[in-house]
């Protein structure tokens, strides 16, 4: 992964004016999970990923829910999973666009039981949208392997309260944003879709999906397609690192080092180190935790998460209980120091979300890292 891909798993940005702005899409690459281990789907419907579906959507996705009685899914593409895939299918294999989590959603497909078959994702956005100040849109989207089809037709609509329709069939919204080209026509491969909306209310729901019938929606069969001869002629994409920003408030900013962080912002702890392949923190890492320990006294109400992170030399489950166990560590320290356990928060990401290459000693180097939020 070059450095540049990194740059999506950040929380903010700035405008064209240099104001911060602030995603306010919580989990908005779908790496944040809970209710561990990851609950098994009833059959594995995905072949070489044994852990996807929409049971882990349901009980393992952070913050996101489905909109309707459709079953989105979570779709948990691993080094080793896509290795196993390249072997037979080479580049039609599924993997996420940053990380090893993406979410999939049917926009087109008509089947025995209903004519009009659509999938939903929600969410609560971290605070409402601010009215009459516009909003940046960015979402990334691919075509899923197996599909036959490509669709136009992918919606956000924004709402004051959540959406939960007992349907299988569209949810009859109208959407702020829409999408409506073809994605994917020509070949597979991830594609930004931006936008800007102008909020004339605060909105705190965000739902995503092809909120058109089969009759309004755009569908032709894809040039490239790596699945069963068998399977019915849909259309599905994957969903990763959604963004909704709006320039930060006065009160979402805090300092920490001299420099101002807003709310969800991911922040490097860059002097953290511990022993080799171990989670005891050295006496060098004090400086950088009593600054954590700082911040965290002089804002004694905001809660923090703290992100253990890892490079790939060691197998995939060795690095993510490793980085589980350093990211406790900082969150230890603290509370040792007299902060309460309830504003803290600790994840670990293994070595699924690379800063640098893990080609190099400097990149591996740079992807042991430890990272904060505010939440």
């Amino acid at each position: 992964m070059k450095w540049w891909t990194s740059l999506v798993m950040l929380l903010w940005t700035l405008n064209a004016s240099g104001q911060k702005m602030l995603n306010l899409v919580p989990n908005p690459s779908f790496e944040e999970t809970f209710n561990l281990p990851i609950y098994p789907n009833p059959r594995n419907s995905f072949e070489y990923e044994p852990q996807s579906g929409y049971k882990p959507f349901q009980k393992n996705l952070k913050y996101w829910f489905a909109g309707s009685r459709t079953t989105p899914d979570l779709r948990i593409m691993t080094r080793e999973n896509l290795q196993a895939c390249n072997q037979v299918y080479r580049q039609y294999c599924d993997k996420a666009h940053t990380g090893t989590m993406a979410v999939g959603i049917i926009t087109f497909l008509k089947n025995t039981e209903t004519d009009t078959y659509r999938e939903y994702i929600q969410v609560k956005l971290v605070r409402p949208l601010t009215p009459k100040v516009e909003a940046k849109i960015e979402l990334w989207v691919v075509k899923e392997r197996t599909a036959k089809l490509v669709s136009n037709n992918i919606g956000l609509h924004f709402s004051y309260k959540k959406v939960q329709e007992d349907t299988e069939e569209n949810i009859d919204k109208v959407p702020q944003i829409l999408f409506d080209s073809l994605i994917n026509k020509d070949e597979q491969k991830w594609v930004k879709l931006e936008a800007r909306f102008m909020p004339d209310k605060p909105y705190r729901y965000l739902l995503i999906g092809n909120f058109f019938r089969n009759e309004k929606t755009l569908t032709q069969p894809c040039k490239e397609y790596a699945g069963s001869p068998y399977t019915p002629p849909y259309a599905s994409y994957l969903i990763d690192d959604i963004k909704v920003l709006q320039p930060l408030t006065e009160k979402e900013v805090a300092t920490f080092d001299g420099k101002q962080i807003g709310q969800n912002e991911l922040v490097r702890l860059k002097n953290i180190f511990f022993e080799t392949d171990k989670s005891e923190l050295k006496d060098s890492s004090m400086v950088e935790l009593n600054k954590l320990f700082k911040l965290m006294q002089e804002k004694p109400d905001i809660k923090i998460a703290i992100h253990g992170h890892t490079d790939n030399v060691a197998p995939d489950a060795y690095n993510l209980r490793l980085s589980k166990a350093r990211a406790q560590a900082v969150v230890d320290f603290l509370i040792d120091r007299g902060i309460a356990a309830e504003r803290l928060r600790s994840q670990g990401f293994g070595e699924h979300q690379p800063l640098e290459s893990n080609e190099t000693k400097e990149g591996r180097a740079v992807n042991r890292r430890v990272e904060f939020k505010i939440l």
